[in-house]
């Protein structure tokens, strides 16, 4: 199988506004203790208190709970709680609290929580994370030119990038913009490489990098400098030349100022933008030692989420950090806690309203989903209505609200200007056709995507239409051109092989191709299904059983409805009736495309009436079947 496509706009103009910030359990009944009561919480953590029925703030066993529940409040107190000894353990904790504090304008009370008396220099006793706090602790007391010679005297131990970036922000914050200029020139390389695809490591490097320039470019744009700026980020744009399409349309907005919400930074959005990519930074630190150490990043990142749930207590208007927060909780299956964070925002905004909706479907509530979306749209505006249309579009087809999906279509490629604008709003309109089985409509929509825009991501999706639509041979010209010119793509192997194995009777070369995709990322869970659903055609149903129960539990805890569905056939060829139908129900319950769902409730009220494939030898794999020539095309 394939990853999920999403059917939100994929292109840099909306990416160049968000990249001014770094991306991207239920609740015990309430206790008797108030989380004021514990802390004197700042407005804006009460702000983020989830109340239970009574209208009471919620309480927590553990601090993990409140993280979970996007509960700041909760969090905070709990924290507040444990003995100092406790929180010693760990310095953000006390860092966390002092946070809330500033966020109160308590700067003596955030000190006193991290151990400072406000006269520190380069005290070595404390940690160099605190001093750096102390730093900004000062430019929210107003001293900016104090602020920054602490900075410098302290920020040597900071993680990555972060030090610099953050001396940027500050200066930017006390308006000596010359100064921050020559910071973002002294970080960015000479050469800038982009990586070749989702897996390459050259993605942490390049993300970096972006970071940088994007925000080099946004000083200038915002000092009246365009042309400086458009000559900034086009060094982004030389070194993805297949995305020009979308470059054009970002730089073009630098110069016009649509889609770009380029404000100033004040010292509250420079601290809390300078903490994010303290935690960005941090996170990735951890992977990186995690990996070198042969494990995986599994699970839910307490500590990312607790630090960016504390940036919102600085800066609760951030809705690129709030983003962020969302999403880190949704992808580990936390909706209740997702939808809670997007709609505790101090002002409600088209996309967080989206957000909301996406979580309260997720979590079961399509009522409250529909009335989010609803408002979303009622909310948006001329700045934000094409986006809006995009998440409207998608939840509309998850909810299987045909027609109201189909009304927003004209609407959504009416608003589209540019060809960056109108091959994402035909990539969307492509996606709704083919999710409600319409895959004729779908691949003419593809095609005229691709005219405007010809990147590797909508020949991938015109691919895949023109397979639904039965035109085969001209998806496989597509699907082998990918390959070859991009051979080490685990993802592009995948839907290569993937496609030879369901779409045609290219039973051996597909498992191959699959083969090799799983070789280059052995953990990806929707390639090892895509291998496991090889495995099944060739009627190795054993080994095609264990590797998508695998990928299954990869995934967990979310899950995806291609698997379960694969597992519902194998199981009911095994014998395993009830665990089939498990299955094949937790496929519906997973919001597949309309086709999809008809053809598994059939199967779920009646079984399968197909034969068990026939078993028969593996194809041996020689190294040259992982090569590819130029006239197997």
């Amino acid at each position: 199988m394939s990853p999920k496509l999403s059917l939100f706009a994929s292109g840099l103009v909306l990416a160049l506004a968000a990249c001014t910030g770094v991306p991207n359990g239920s609740a015990p009944p309430a206790a008797t203790e108030s989380a004021e009561t514990a802390l004197a919480l700042s407005p804006a953590a009460r702000a983020t208190a989830a109340l239970d029925a009574a209208g009471h703030p919620a309480a927590y066993e553990t601090p993990l709970q409140a993280l979970e529940a996007g509960d700041s409040a909760g969090y905070l107190t709990l924290l507040a709680r444990m003995p100092e000894s406790e929180r010693a353990d760990d310095k953000f904790l006390n860092a966390y609290l002092a946070l809330d504090r500033a966020a109160a304008g308590d700067m003596a009370g955030a000190r006193s929580f991290l151990g400072l008396t406000g006269n520190e220099t380069t005290d070595l006793e404390q940690p160099g994370f605190y001093l750096w706090i102390d730093a900004w602790l000062l430019a929210l007391e107003g001293d900016l030119d104090g602020a920054i010679n602490r900075h410098r005297e302290v920020a040597g131990g900071m993680p990555g990038i972060t030090a610099d970036l953050s001396l940027a922000a500050m200066l930017e914050a006390a308006g000596r913009d010359e100064e921050a200029l020559a910071v973002y020139d002294a970080l960015t390389p000479t050469i800038i490489e982009a990586p070749e695809h989702e897996f390459d490591p050259q993605g942490i490097v390049f993300a970096h990098v972006s970071t940088v320039i994007v925000r080099h470019a946004l000083l200038l744009q915002r000092m009246g400098r365009i042309d400086e700026s458009k000559q900034v980020y086009q060094q982004l744009a030389d070194a993805e030349p297949e995305q020009s399409t979308s470059y054009a349309a970002a730089i073009d907005s630098l110069e016009t100022g649509k889609n770009l919400h380029n404000k100033p930074l004040t010292v509250k959005t420079g601290f809390a933008m300078a903490l994010s990519d303290v935690s960005f930074a941090m996170q990735q630190q951890r992977f990186i030692q995690t990996v070198m150490m042969g494990g995986n990043i599994d699970g839910f990142d307490d500590k990312r989420a607790a630090f960016d749930l504390s940036i919102l207590l600085v800066d609760p208007e951030n809705e690129n950090i709030r983003s962020g927060v969302i999403n880190a909780l949704y992808d580990e299956a936390l909706y209740a806690g997702a939808a809670h964070v997007a709609l505790t925002a101090p002002e409600p905004s088209p996309s967080l309203q989206i957000s909301a909706a996406q979580a309260l479907l997720m979590n079961g509530d399509e009522p409250a989903a529909r009335t989010a979306i609803e408002k979303a749209l009622s909310i948006s505006d001329d700045k934000d209505r094409l986006s809006t249309l995009y998440g409207a579009l998608q939840l509309r087809a998850l909810l299987d609200d045909e027609q109201a999906a189909y009304d927003l279509v004209p609407e959504l490629l009416g608003l589209a200007e540019n060809p960056a604008e109108k091959a994402a709003a035909l990539g969307a309109s492509s996606s709704i056709y083919l999710h409600f089985g319409n895959a004729a409509k779908a691949a003419e929509y593809a095609k005229d995507a691709r005219s405007l825009d010809d990147t590797h991501e909508r020949r991938m999706v015109l691919a895949d239409a023109l397979g639904q639509a039965g035109h085969i041979n001209d998806a496989l010209v597509i699907l082998r051109s990918e390959r070859l010119a991009r051979p080490n793509d685990p993802y592009t192997l995948n839907s290569l092989g993937y496609f030879l194995i369901t779409r045609t009777d290219k039973y051996e070369e597909g498992y191959k191709v699959l083969a090799r995709a799983l070789l280059l990322a052995d953990s990806d869970p929707y390639i090892a299904d895509s291998f496991g659903w090889a495995l099944f055609q060739l009627g190795d149903l054993d080994r095609a059983k264990g590797l998508i129960e695998s990928a299954r539990d990869e995934l967990l805890p979310q899950s995806h409805w291609e698997i379960e569905d694969h597992l519902g056939d194998i199981y009911w060829h095994l014998d395993r009736k009830e665990d089939a139908k498990a299955a094949w129900q937790a496929a519906l319950d997973n919001y597949p495309p309309k086709s999809e769902n008809d053809r598994i409730a059939a199967k779920l009220e009646g079984g399968l009436t197909t034969q068990r494939p026939e078993k028969r030898p593996l194809p041996e794999i020689s190294l040259e079947d992982l090569e590819v020539e130029r006239q197997d095309i």
